[in-house]
């Protein structure tokens, strides 16, 4: 199993030996290619996913057209639409693959059965999960915040990220245009 997810897991509980050579027989490693859809909006998400390699975003697409992105996942982080994929009704968002590279993915059986088999991985999932919840909360704040300093909050919490993702992704993800996002990084 490659390194990055046990290493997550690690990070936050405690497994046997027997259990770290368990965990890998319940995810399948999925190569990806740049624009590659894991999910589209009206399917039902089928997995969770977490990055070895590469960048995936999560979006919406609203009536005029515009899409707004929700979040990045970069190695070492999850995503999914865990909404669709718990309610078995169609997602509203995309996620997409910005950067090719490669995803480990589970679906709700296999997670579930994972979750019976090795407690200690339910324990981590709440934890990644409750994070996860903190991070919208601070997600709903930052969106009220005026445009510079959702900008400058952006590129202090996420500087790796700036230099990977083109200018459109970023204003998509600050609510703004690419145009007003130009005129920040040259007031910056």
């Amino acid at each position: 199993m490659p390194g990055l997810l046990m290493d997550s897991i690690l990070q936050h509980v405690s497994l046997t030996e027997k259990e770290q050579q368990r965990l890998p027989s319940f995810f399948q490693s999925l190569r990806t290619r740049k624009h590659q859809y894991l999910l589209q909006e009206g399917q039902v998400c089928k997995y969770e996913y977490f990055i070895l390699k590469g960048c995936c975003r999560q979006f919406e697409v609203d009536a005029e057209g515009k899409e707004n992105v929700l979040q990045f996942s970069i190695e070492g982080w999850w995503i999914t639409d865990l909404d669709s994929m718990l309610t078995q009704q169609p997602s509203l968002f995309n996620i997409d693959v910005l950067e090719g590279g490669e995803v480990l993915q589970i679906d709700k059986q296999k997670l579930d059965e994972l979750f019976n088999e090795i407690p200690a991985v339910e324990r981590y999932y709440r934890i990644i999960s409750q994070r996860a919840f903190i991070a919208l909360q601070r997600r709903i704040l930052f969106l009220q915040k005026p445009a510079m300093e959702r900008y400058q909050e952006f590129i202090t919490r996420y500087p790796f990220l700036e230099q990977r993702l083109p200018q459109h992704q970023i204003a998509a993800y600050l609510g703004i245009t690419r145009e007003t996002l130009s005129r920040l990084r040259s007031r910056k």
